[in-house]
């Protein structure tokens, strides 16, 4: 399997190259309606017997004619949508919506986040179609909306398990692509069995509220905070930070924290994005001495605090979801997982693959596994084993110039993803 995996990995980067050249930033569902109808394209021509289609929110589904329930089902996910980028804040050479390549990397927004993962269903498909694979039970689906705020298109996926979408009698593994390789020193694949939350609210009132409410809530992150007013950007003072994904940037090490809690009652303050809430800002603009306004607070909590734990800590609050509190709990299945026949699996491709470590923990941020698994009853979470791993790298924070998943430069690392691939392309021939 290696050898063949080893021979052909310039398919699995000719998709990932290709699903760059559309700009799917979640924000611009005309543009990813064109990224995963590509993927459409491509999985018709790559699978036989299988029914593909889009589901009522848009995600793609590619699944046999015949499924065997009395067998383990494999469902492979990764999202298409990417979040937005601002190219100032890219160094040059690169660019977040122009591909940049050479023999060791791909720089380009979504090279991580996720388009590495929907690269793998794709290139998966394209080794059915030239036989070098069987596809047994083996279900393909890409989602179309992730990132952001608003409904996560997976909770389809989730309403339609064990209905339109088939269900093992046996164990249904969901196996979630996302960018889990660790790149300084010796690559280190993640594997998941845990998410922490994703809690997202907005909160409207004066600063001096406000500060009181962030003092309050130390398990939150404020993400962005906006007037109701725009004022004049050009006559404040600027506060800047690397940003970046909001889980790798914590509440302490983030400047707008600082910036809120000193600001004073006259003070005005810009930063970030509401719609973006997964990623820190790069600027911060306060101006001062103005006439006190009401400002909109995003604030995020990522962390294995409970619901019941969040809404006793949101009591007596005005606030808005903004992404469904339901789908955003998190999941622990590291004892399920433990006694499940993949983690041997897993364990034999360890002893075989001496240049890639692999680190068993839990992901600081959230994905689809979340969502799908979350929505779930308690009877048919019993028949799902979520995880998280795939080939699309971490940020690089200490990397020079800096290389950041929602932030600037994200980056594939070639030689780290290529192991990556082979491993996890390895676990799935086992079943």
């Amino acid at each position: 399997m290696q050898k063949i995996l080893h021979q052909n990995f310039e398919q699995y980067l000719k998709y990932l190259r290709a699903l760059l050249k559309f700009r799917t930033v979640f924000t611009e569902p005309e543009n990813v309606r064109q990224g995963i109808g590509y993927c459409k394209k491509v999985l018709e021509e790559n699978l036989k017997n299988y029914q593909i289609y889009f589901d009522a929110e848009n995600n793609l589904i590619a699944m046999p004619n015949k499924v065997n329930l009395d067998k383990d089902i494999i469902y492979l996910s990764s999202h298409i949508d990417t979040v937005g980028a601002d190219e100032k804040e890219w160094d040059s050479p690169f660019q977040p919506f122009k591909a940049f390549e050479n023999e060791k990397e791909i720089v380009a927004r979504g090279a991580c986040d996720c388009k590495s993962g929907v690269a793998f269903e794709l290139f998966w498909s394209w080794l059915a179609k030239k036989n070098l694979i069987n596809l047994k039970n083996t279900i393909f689906t890409i989602t179309f909306k992730e990132e952001g705020a608003g409904k996560k298109s997976a909770q389809e996926i989730a309403k339609n398990l064990g209905k339109n979408l088939p269900l093992s009698k046996k164990i249904n593994y969901l196996m979630v692509l996302e960018n889990n390789v660790k790149v300084s020193g010796r690559p280190i694949l993640c594997i998941y069995t845990a998410e922490r939350t994703n809690y997202v609210i907005k909160i409207i009132d004066f600063l001096p509220n406000l500060q009181a409410i962030l003092q309050k809530l130390t398990h939150f992150n404020p993400v962005s905070i906006i007037p109701e007013k725009i004022f004049d950007s050009s006559k404040t003072e600027i506060f800047k930070q690397q940003g970046g994904h909001v889980c790798s940037v914590p509440r302490e090490q983030n400047i707008l924290t600082k910036v809120i809690l000193a600001a004073g009652d006259n003070d005005l303050i810009k930063a970030g994005e509401e719609k973006n809430f997964a990623s820190v800002p790069t600027e911060i603009f306060v101006a001062h001495k103005e006439k006190p306004q009401k400002h909109s607070l995003v604030l995020s909590n990522r962390s294995f605090d409970s619901l019941e734990e969040v809404k006793e800590q949101l009591k007596n609050l005005e606030y808005q979801e903004l992404k469904d509190f339901q789908v955003s709990q998190g999941f622990d299945v590291g004892n399920k997982f433990k006694t499940d026949k993949i983690s041997e699996i897993l364990k034999k491709g360890e002893e075989k693959n001496l240049n890639l470590k692999i680190e068993y923990t839990y992901n600081i941020g959230g994905s689809d596994a979340t969502t799908i698994y979350c929505s779930l009853s308690k009877n048919l979470q019993n028949k799902v084993l979520p995880i998280i791993m795939g080939p699309g790298s971490r940020s690089q924070r200490k990397a020079i110039p800096a290389r950041l998943t929602h932030g600037k430069n994200e980056t594939f690392d070639k030689q780290s993803g290529k192991l990556a691939v082979n491993f996890i392309a390895e676990m799935l021939v086992q079943f």
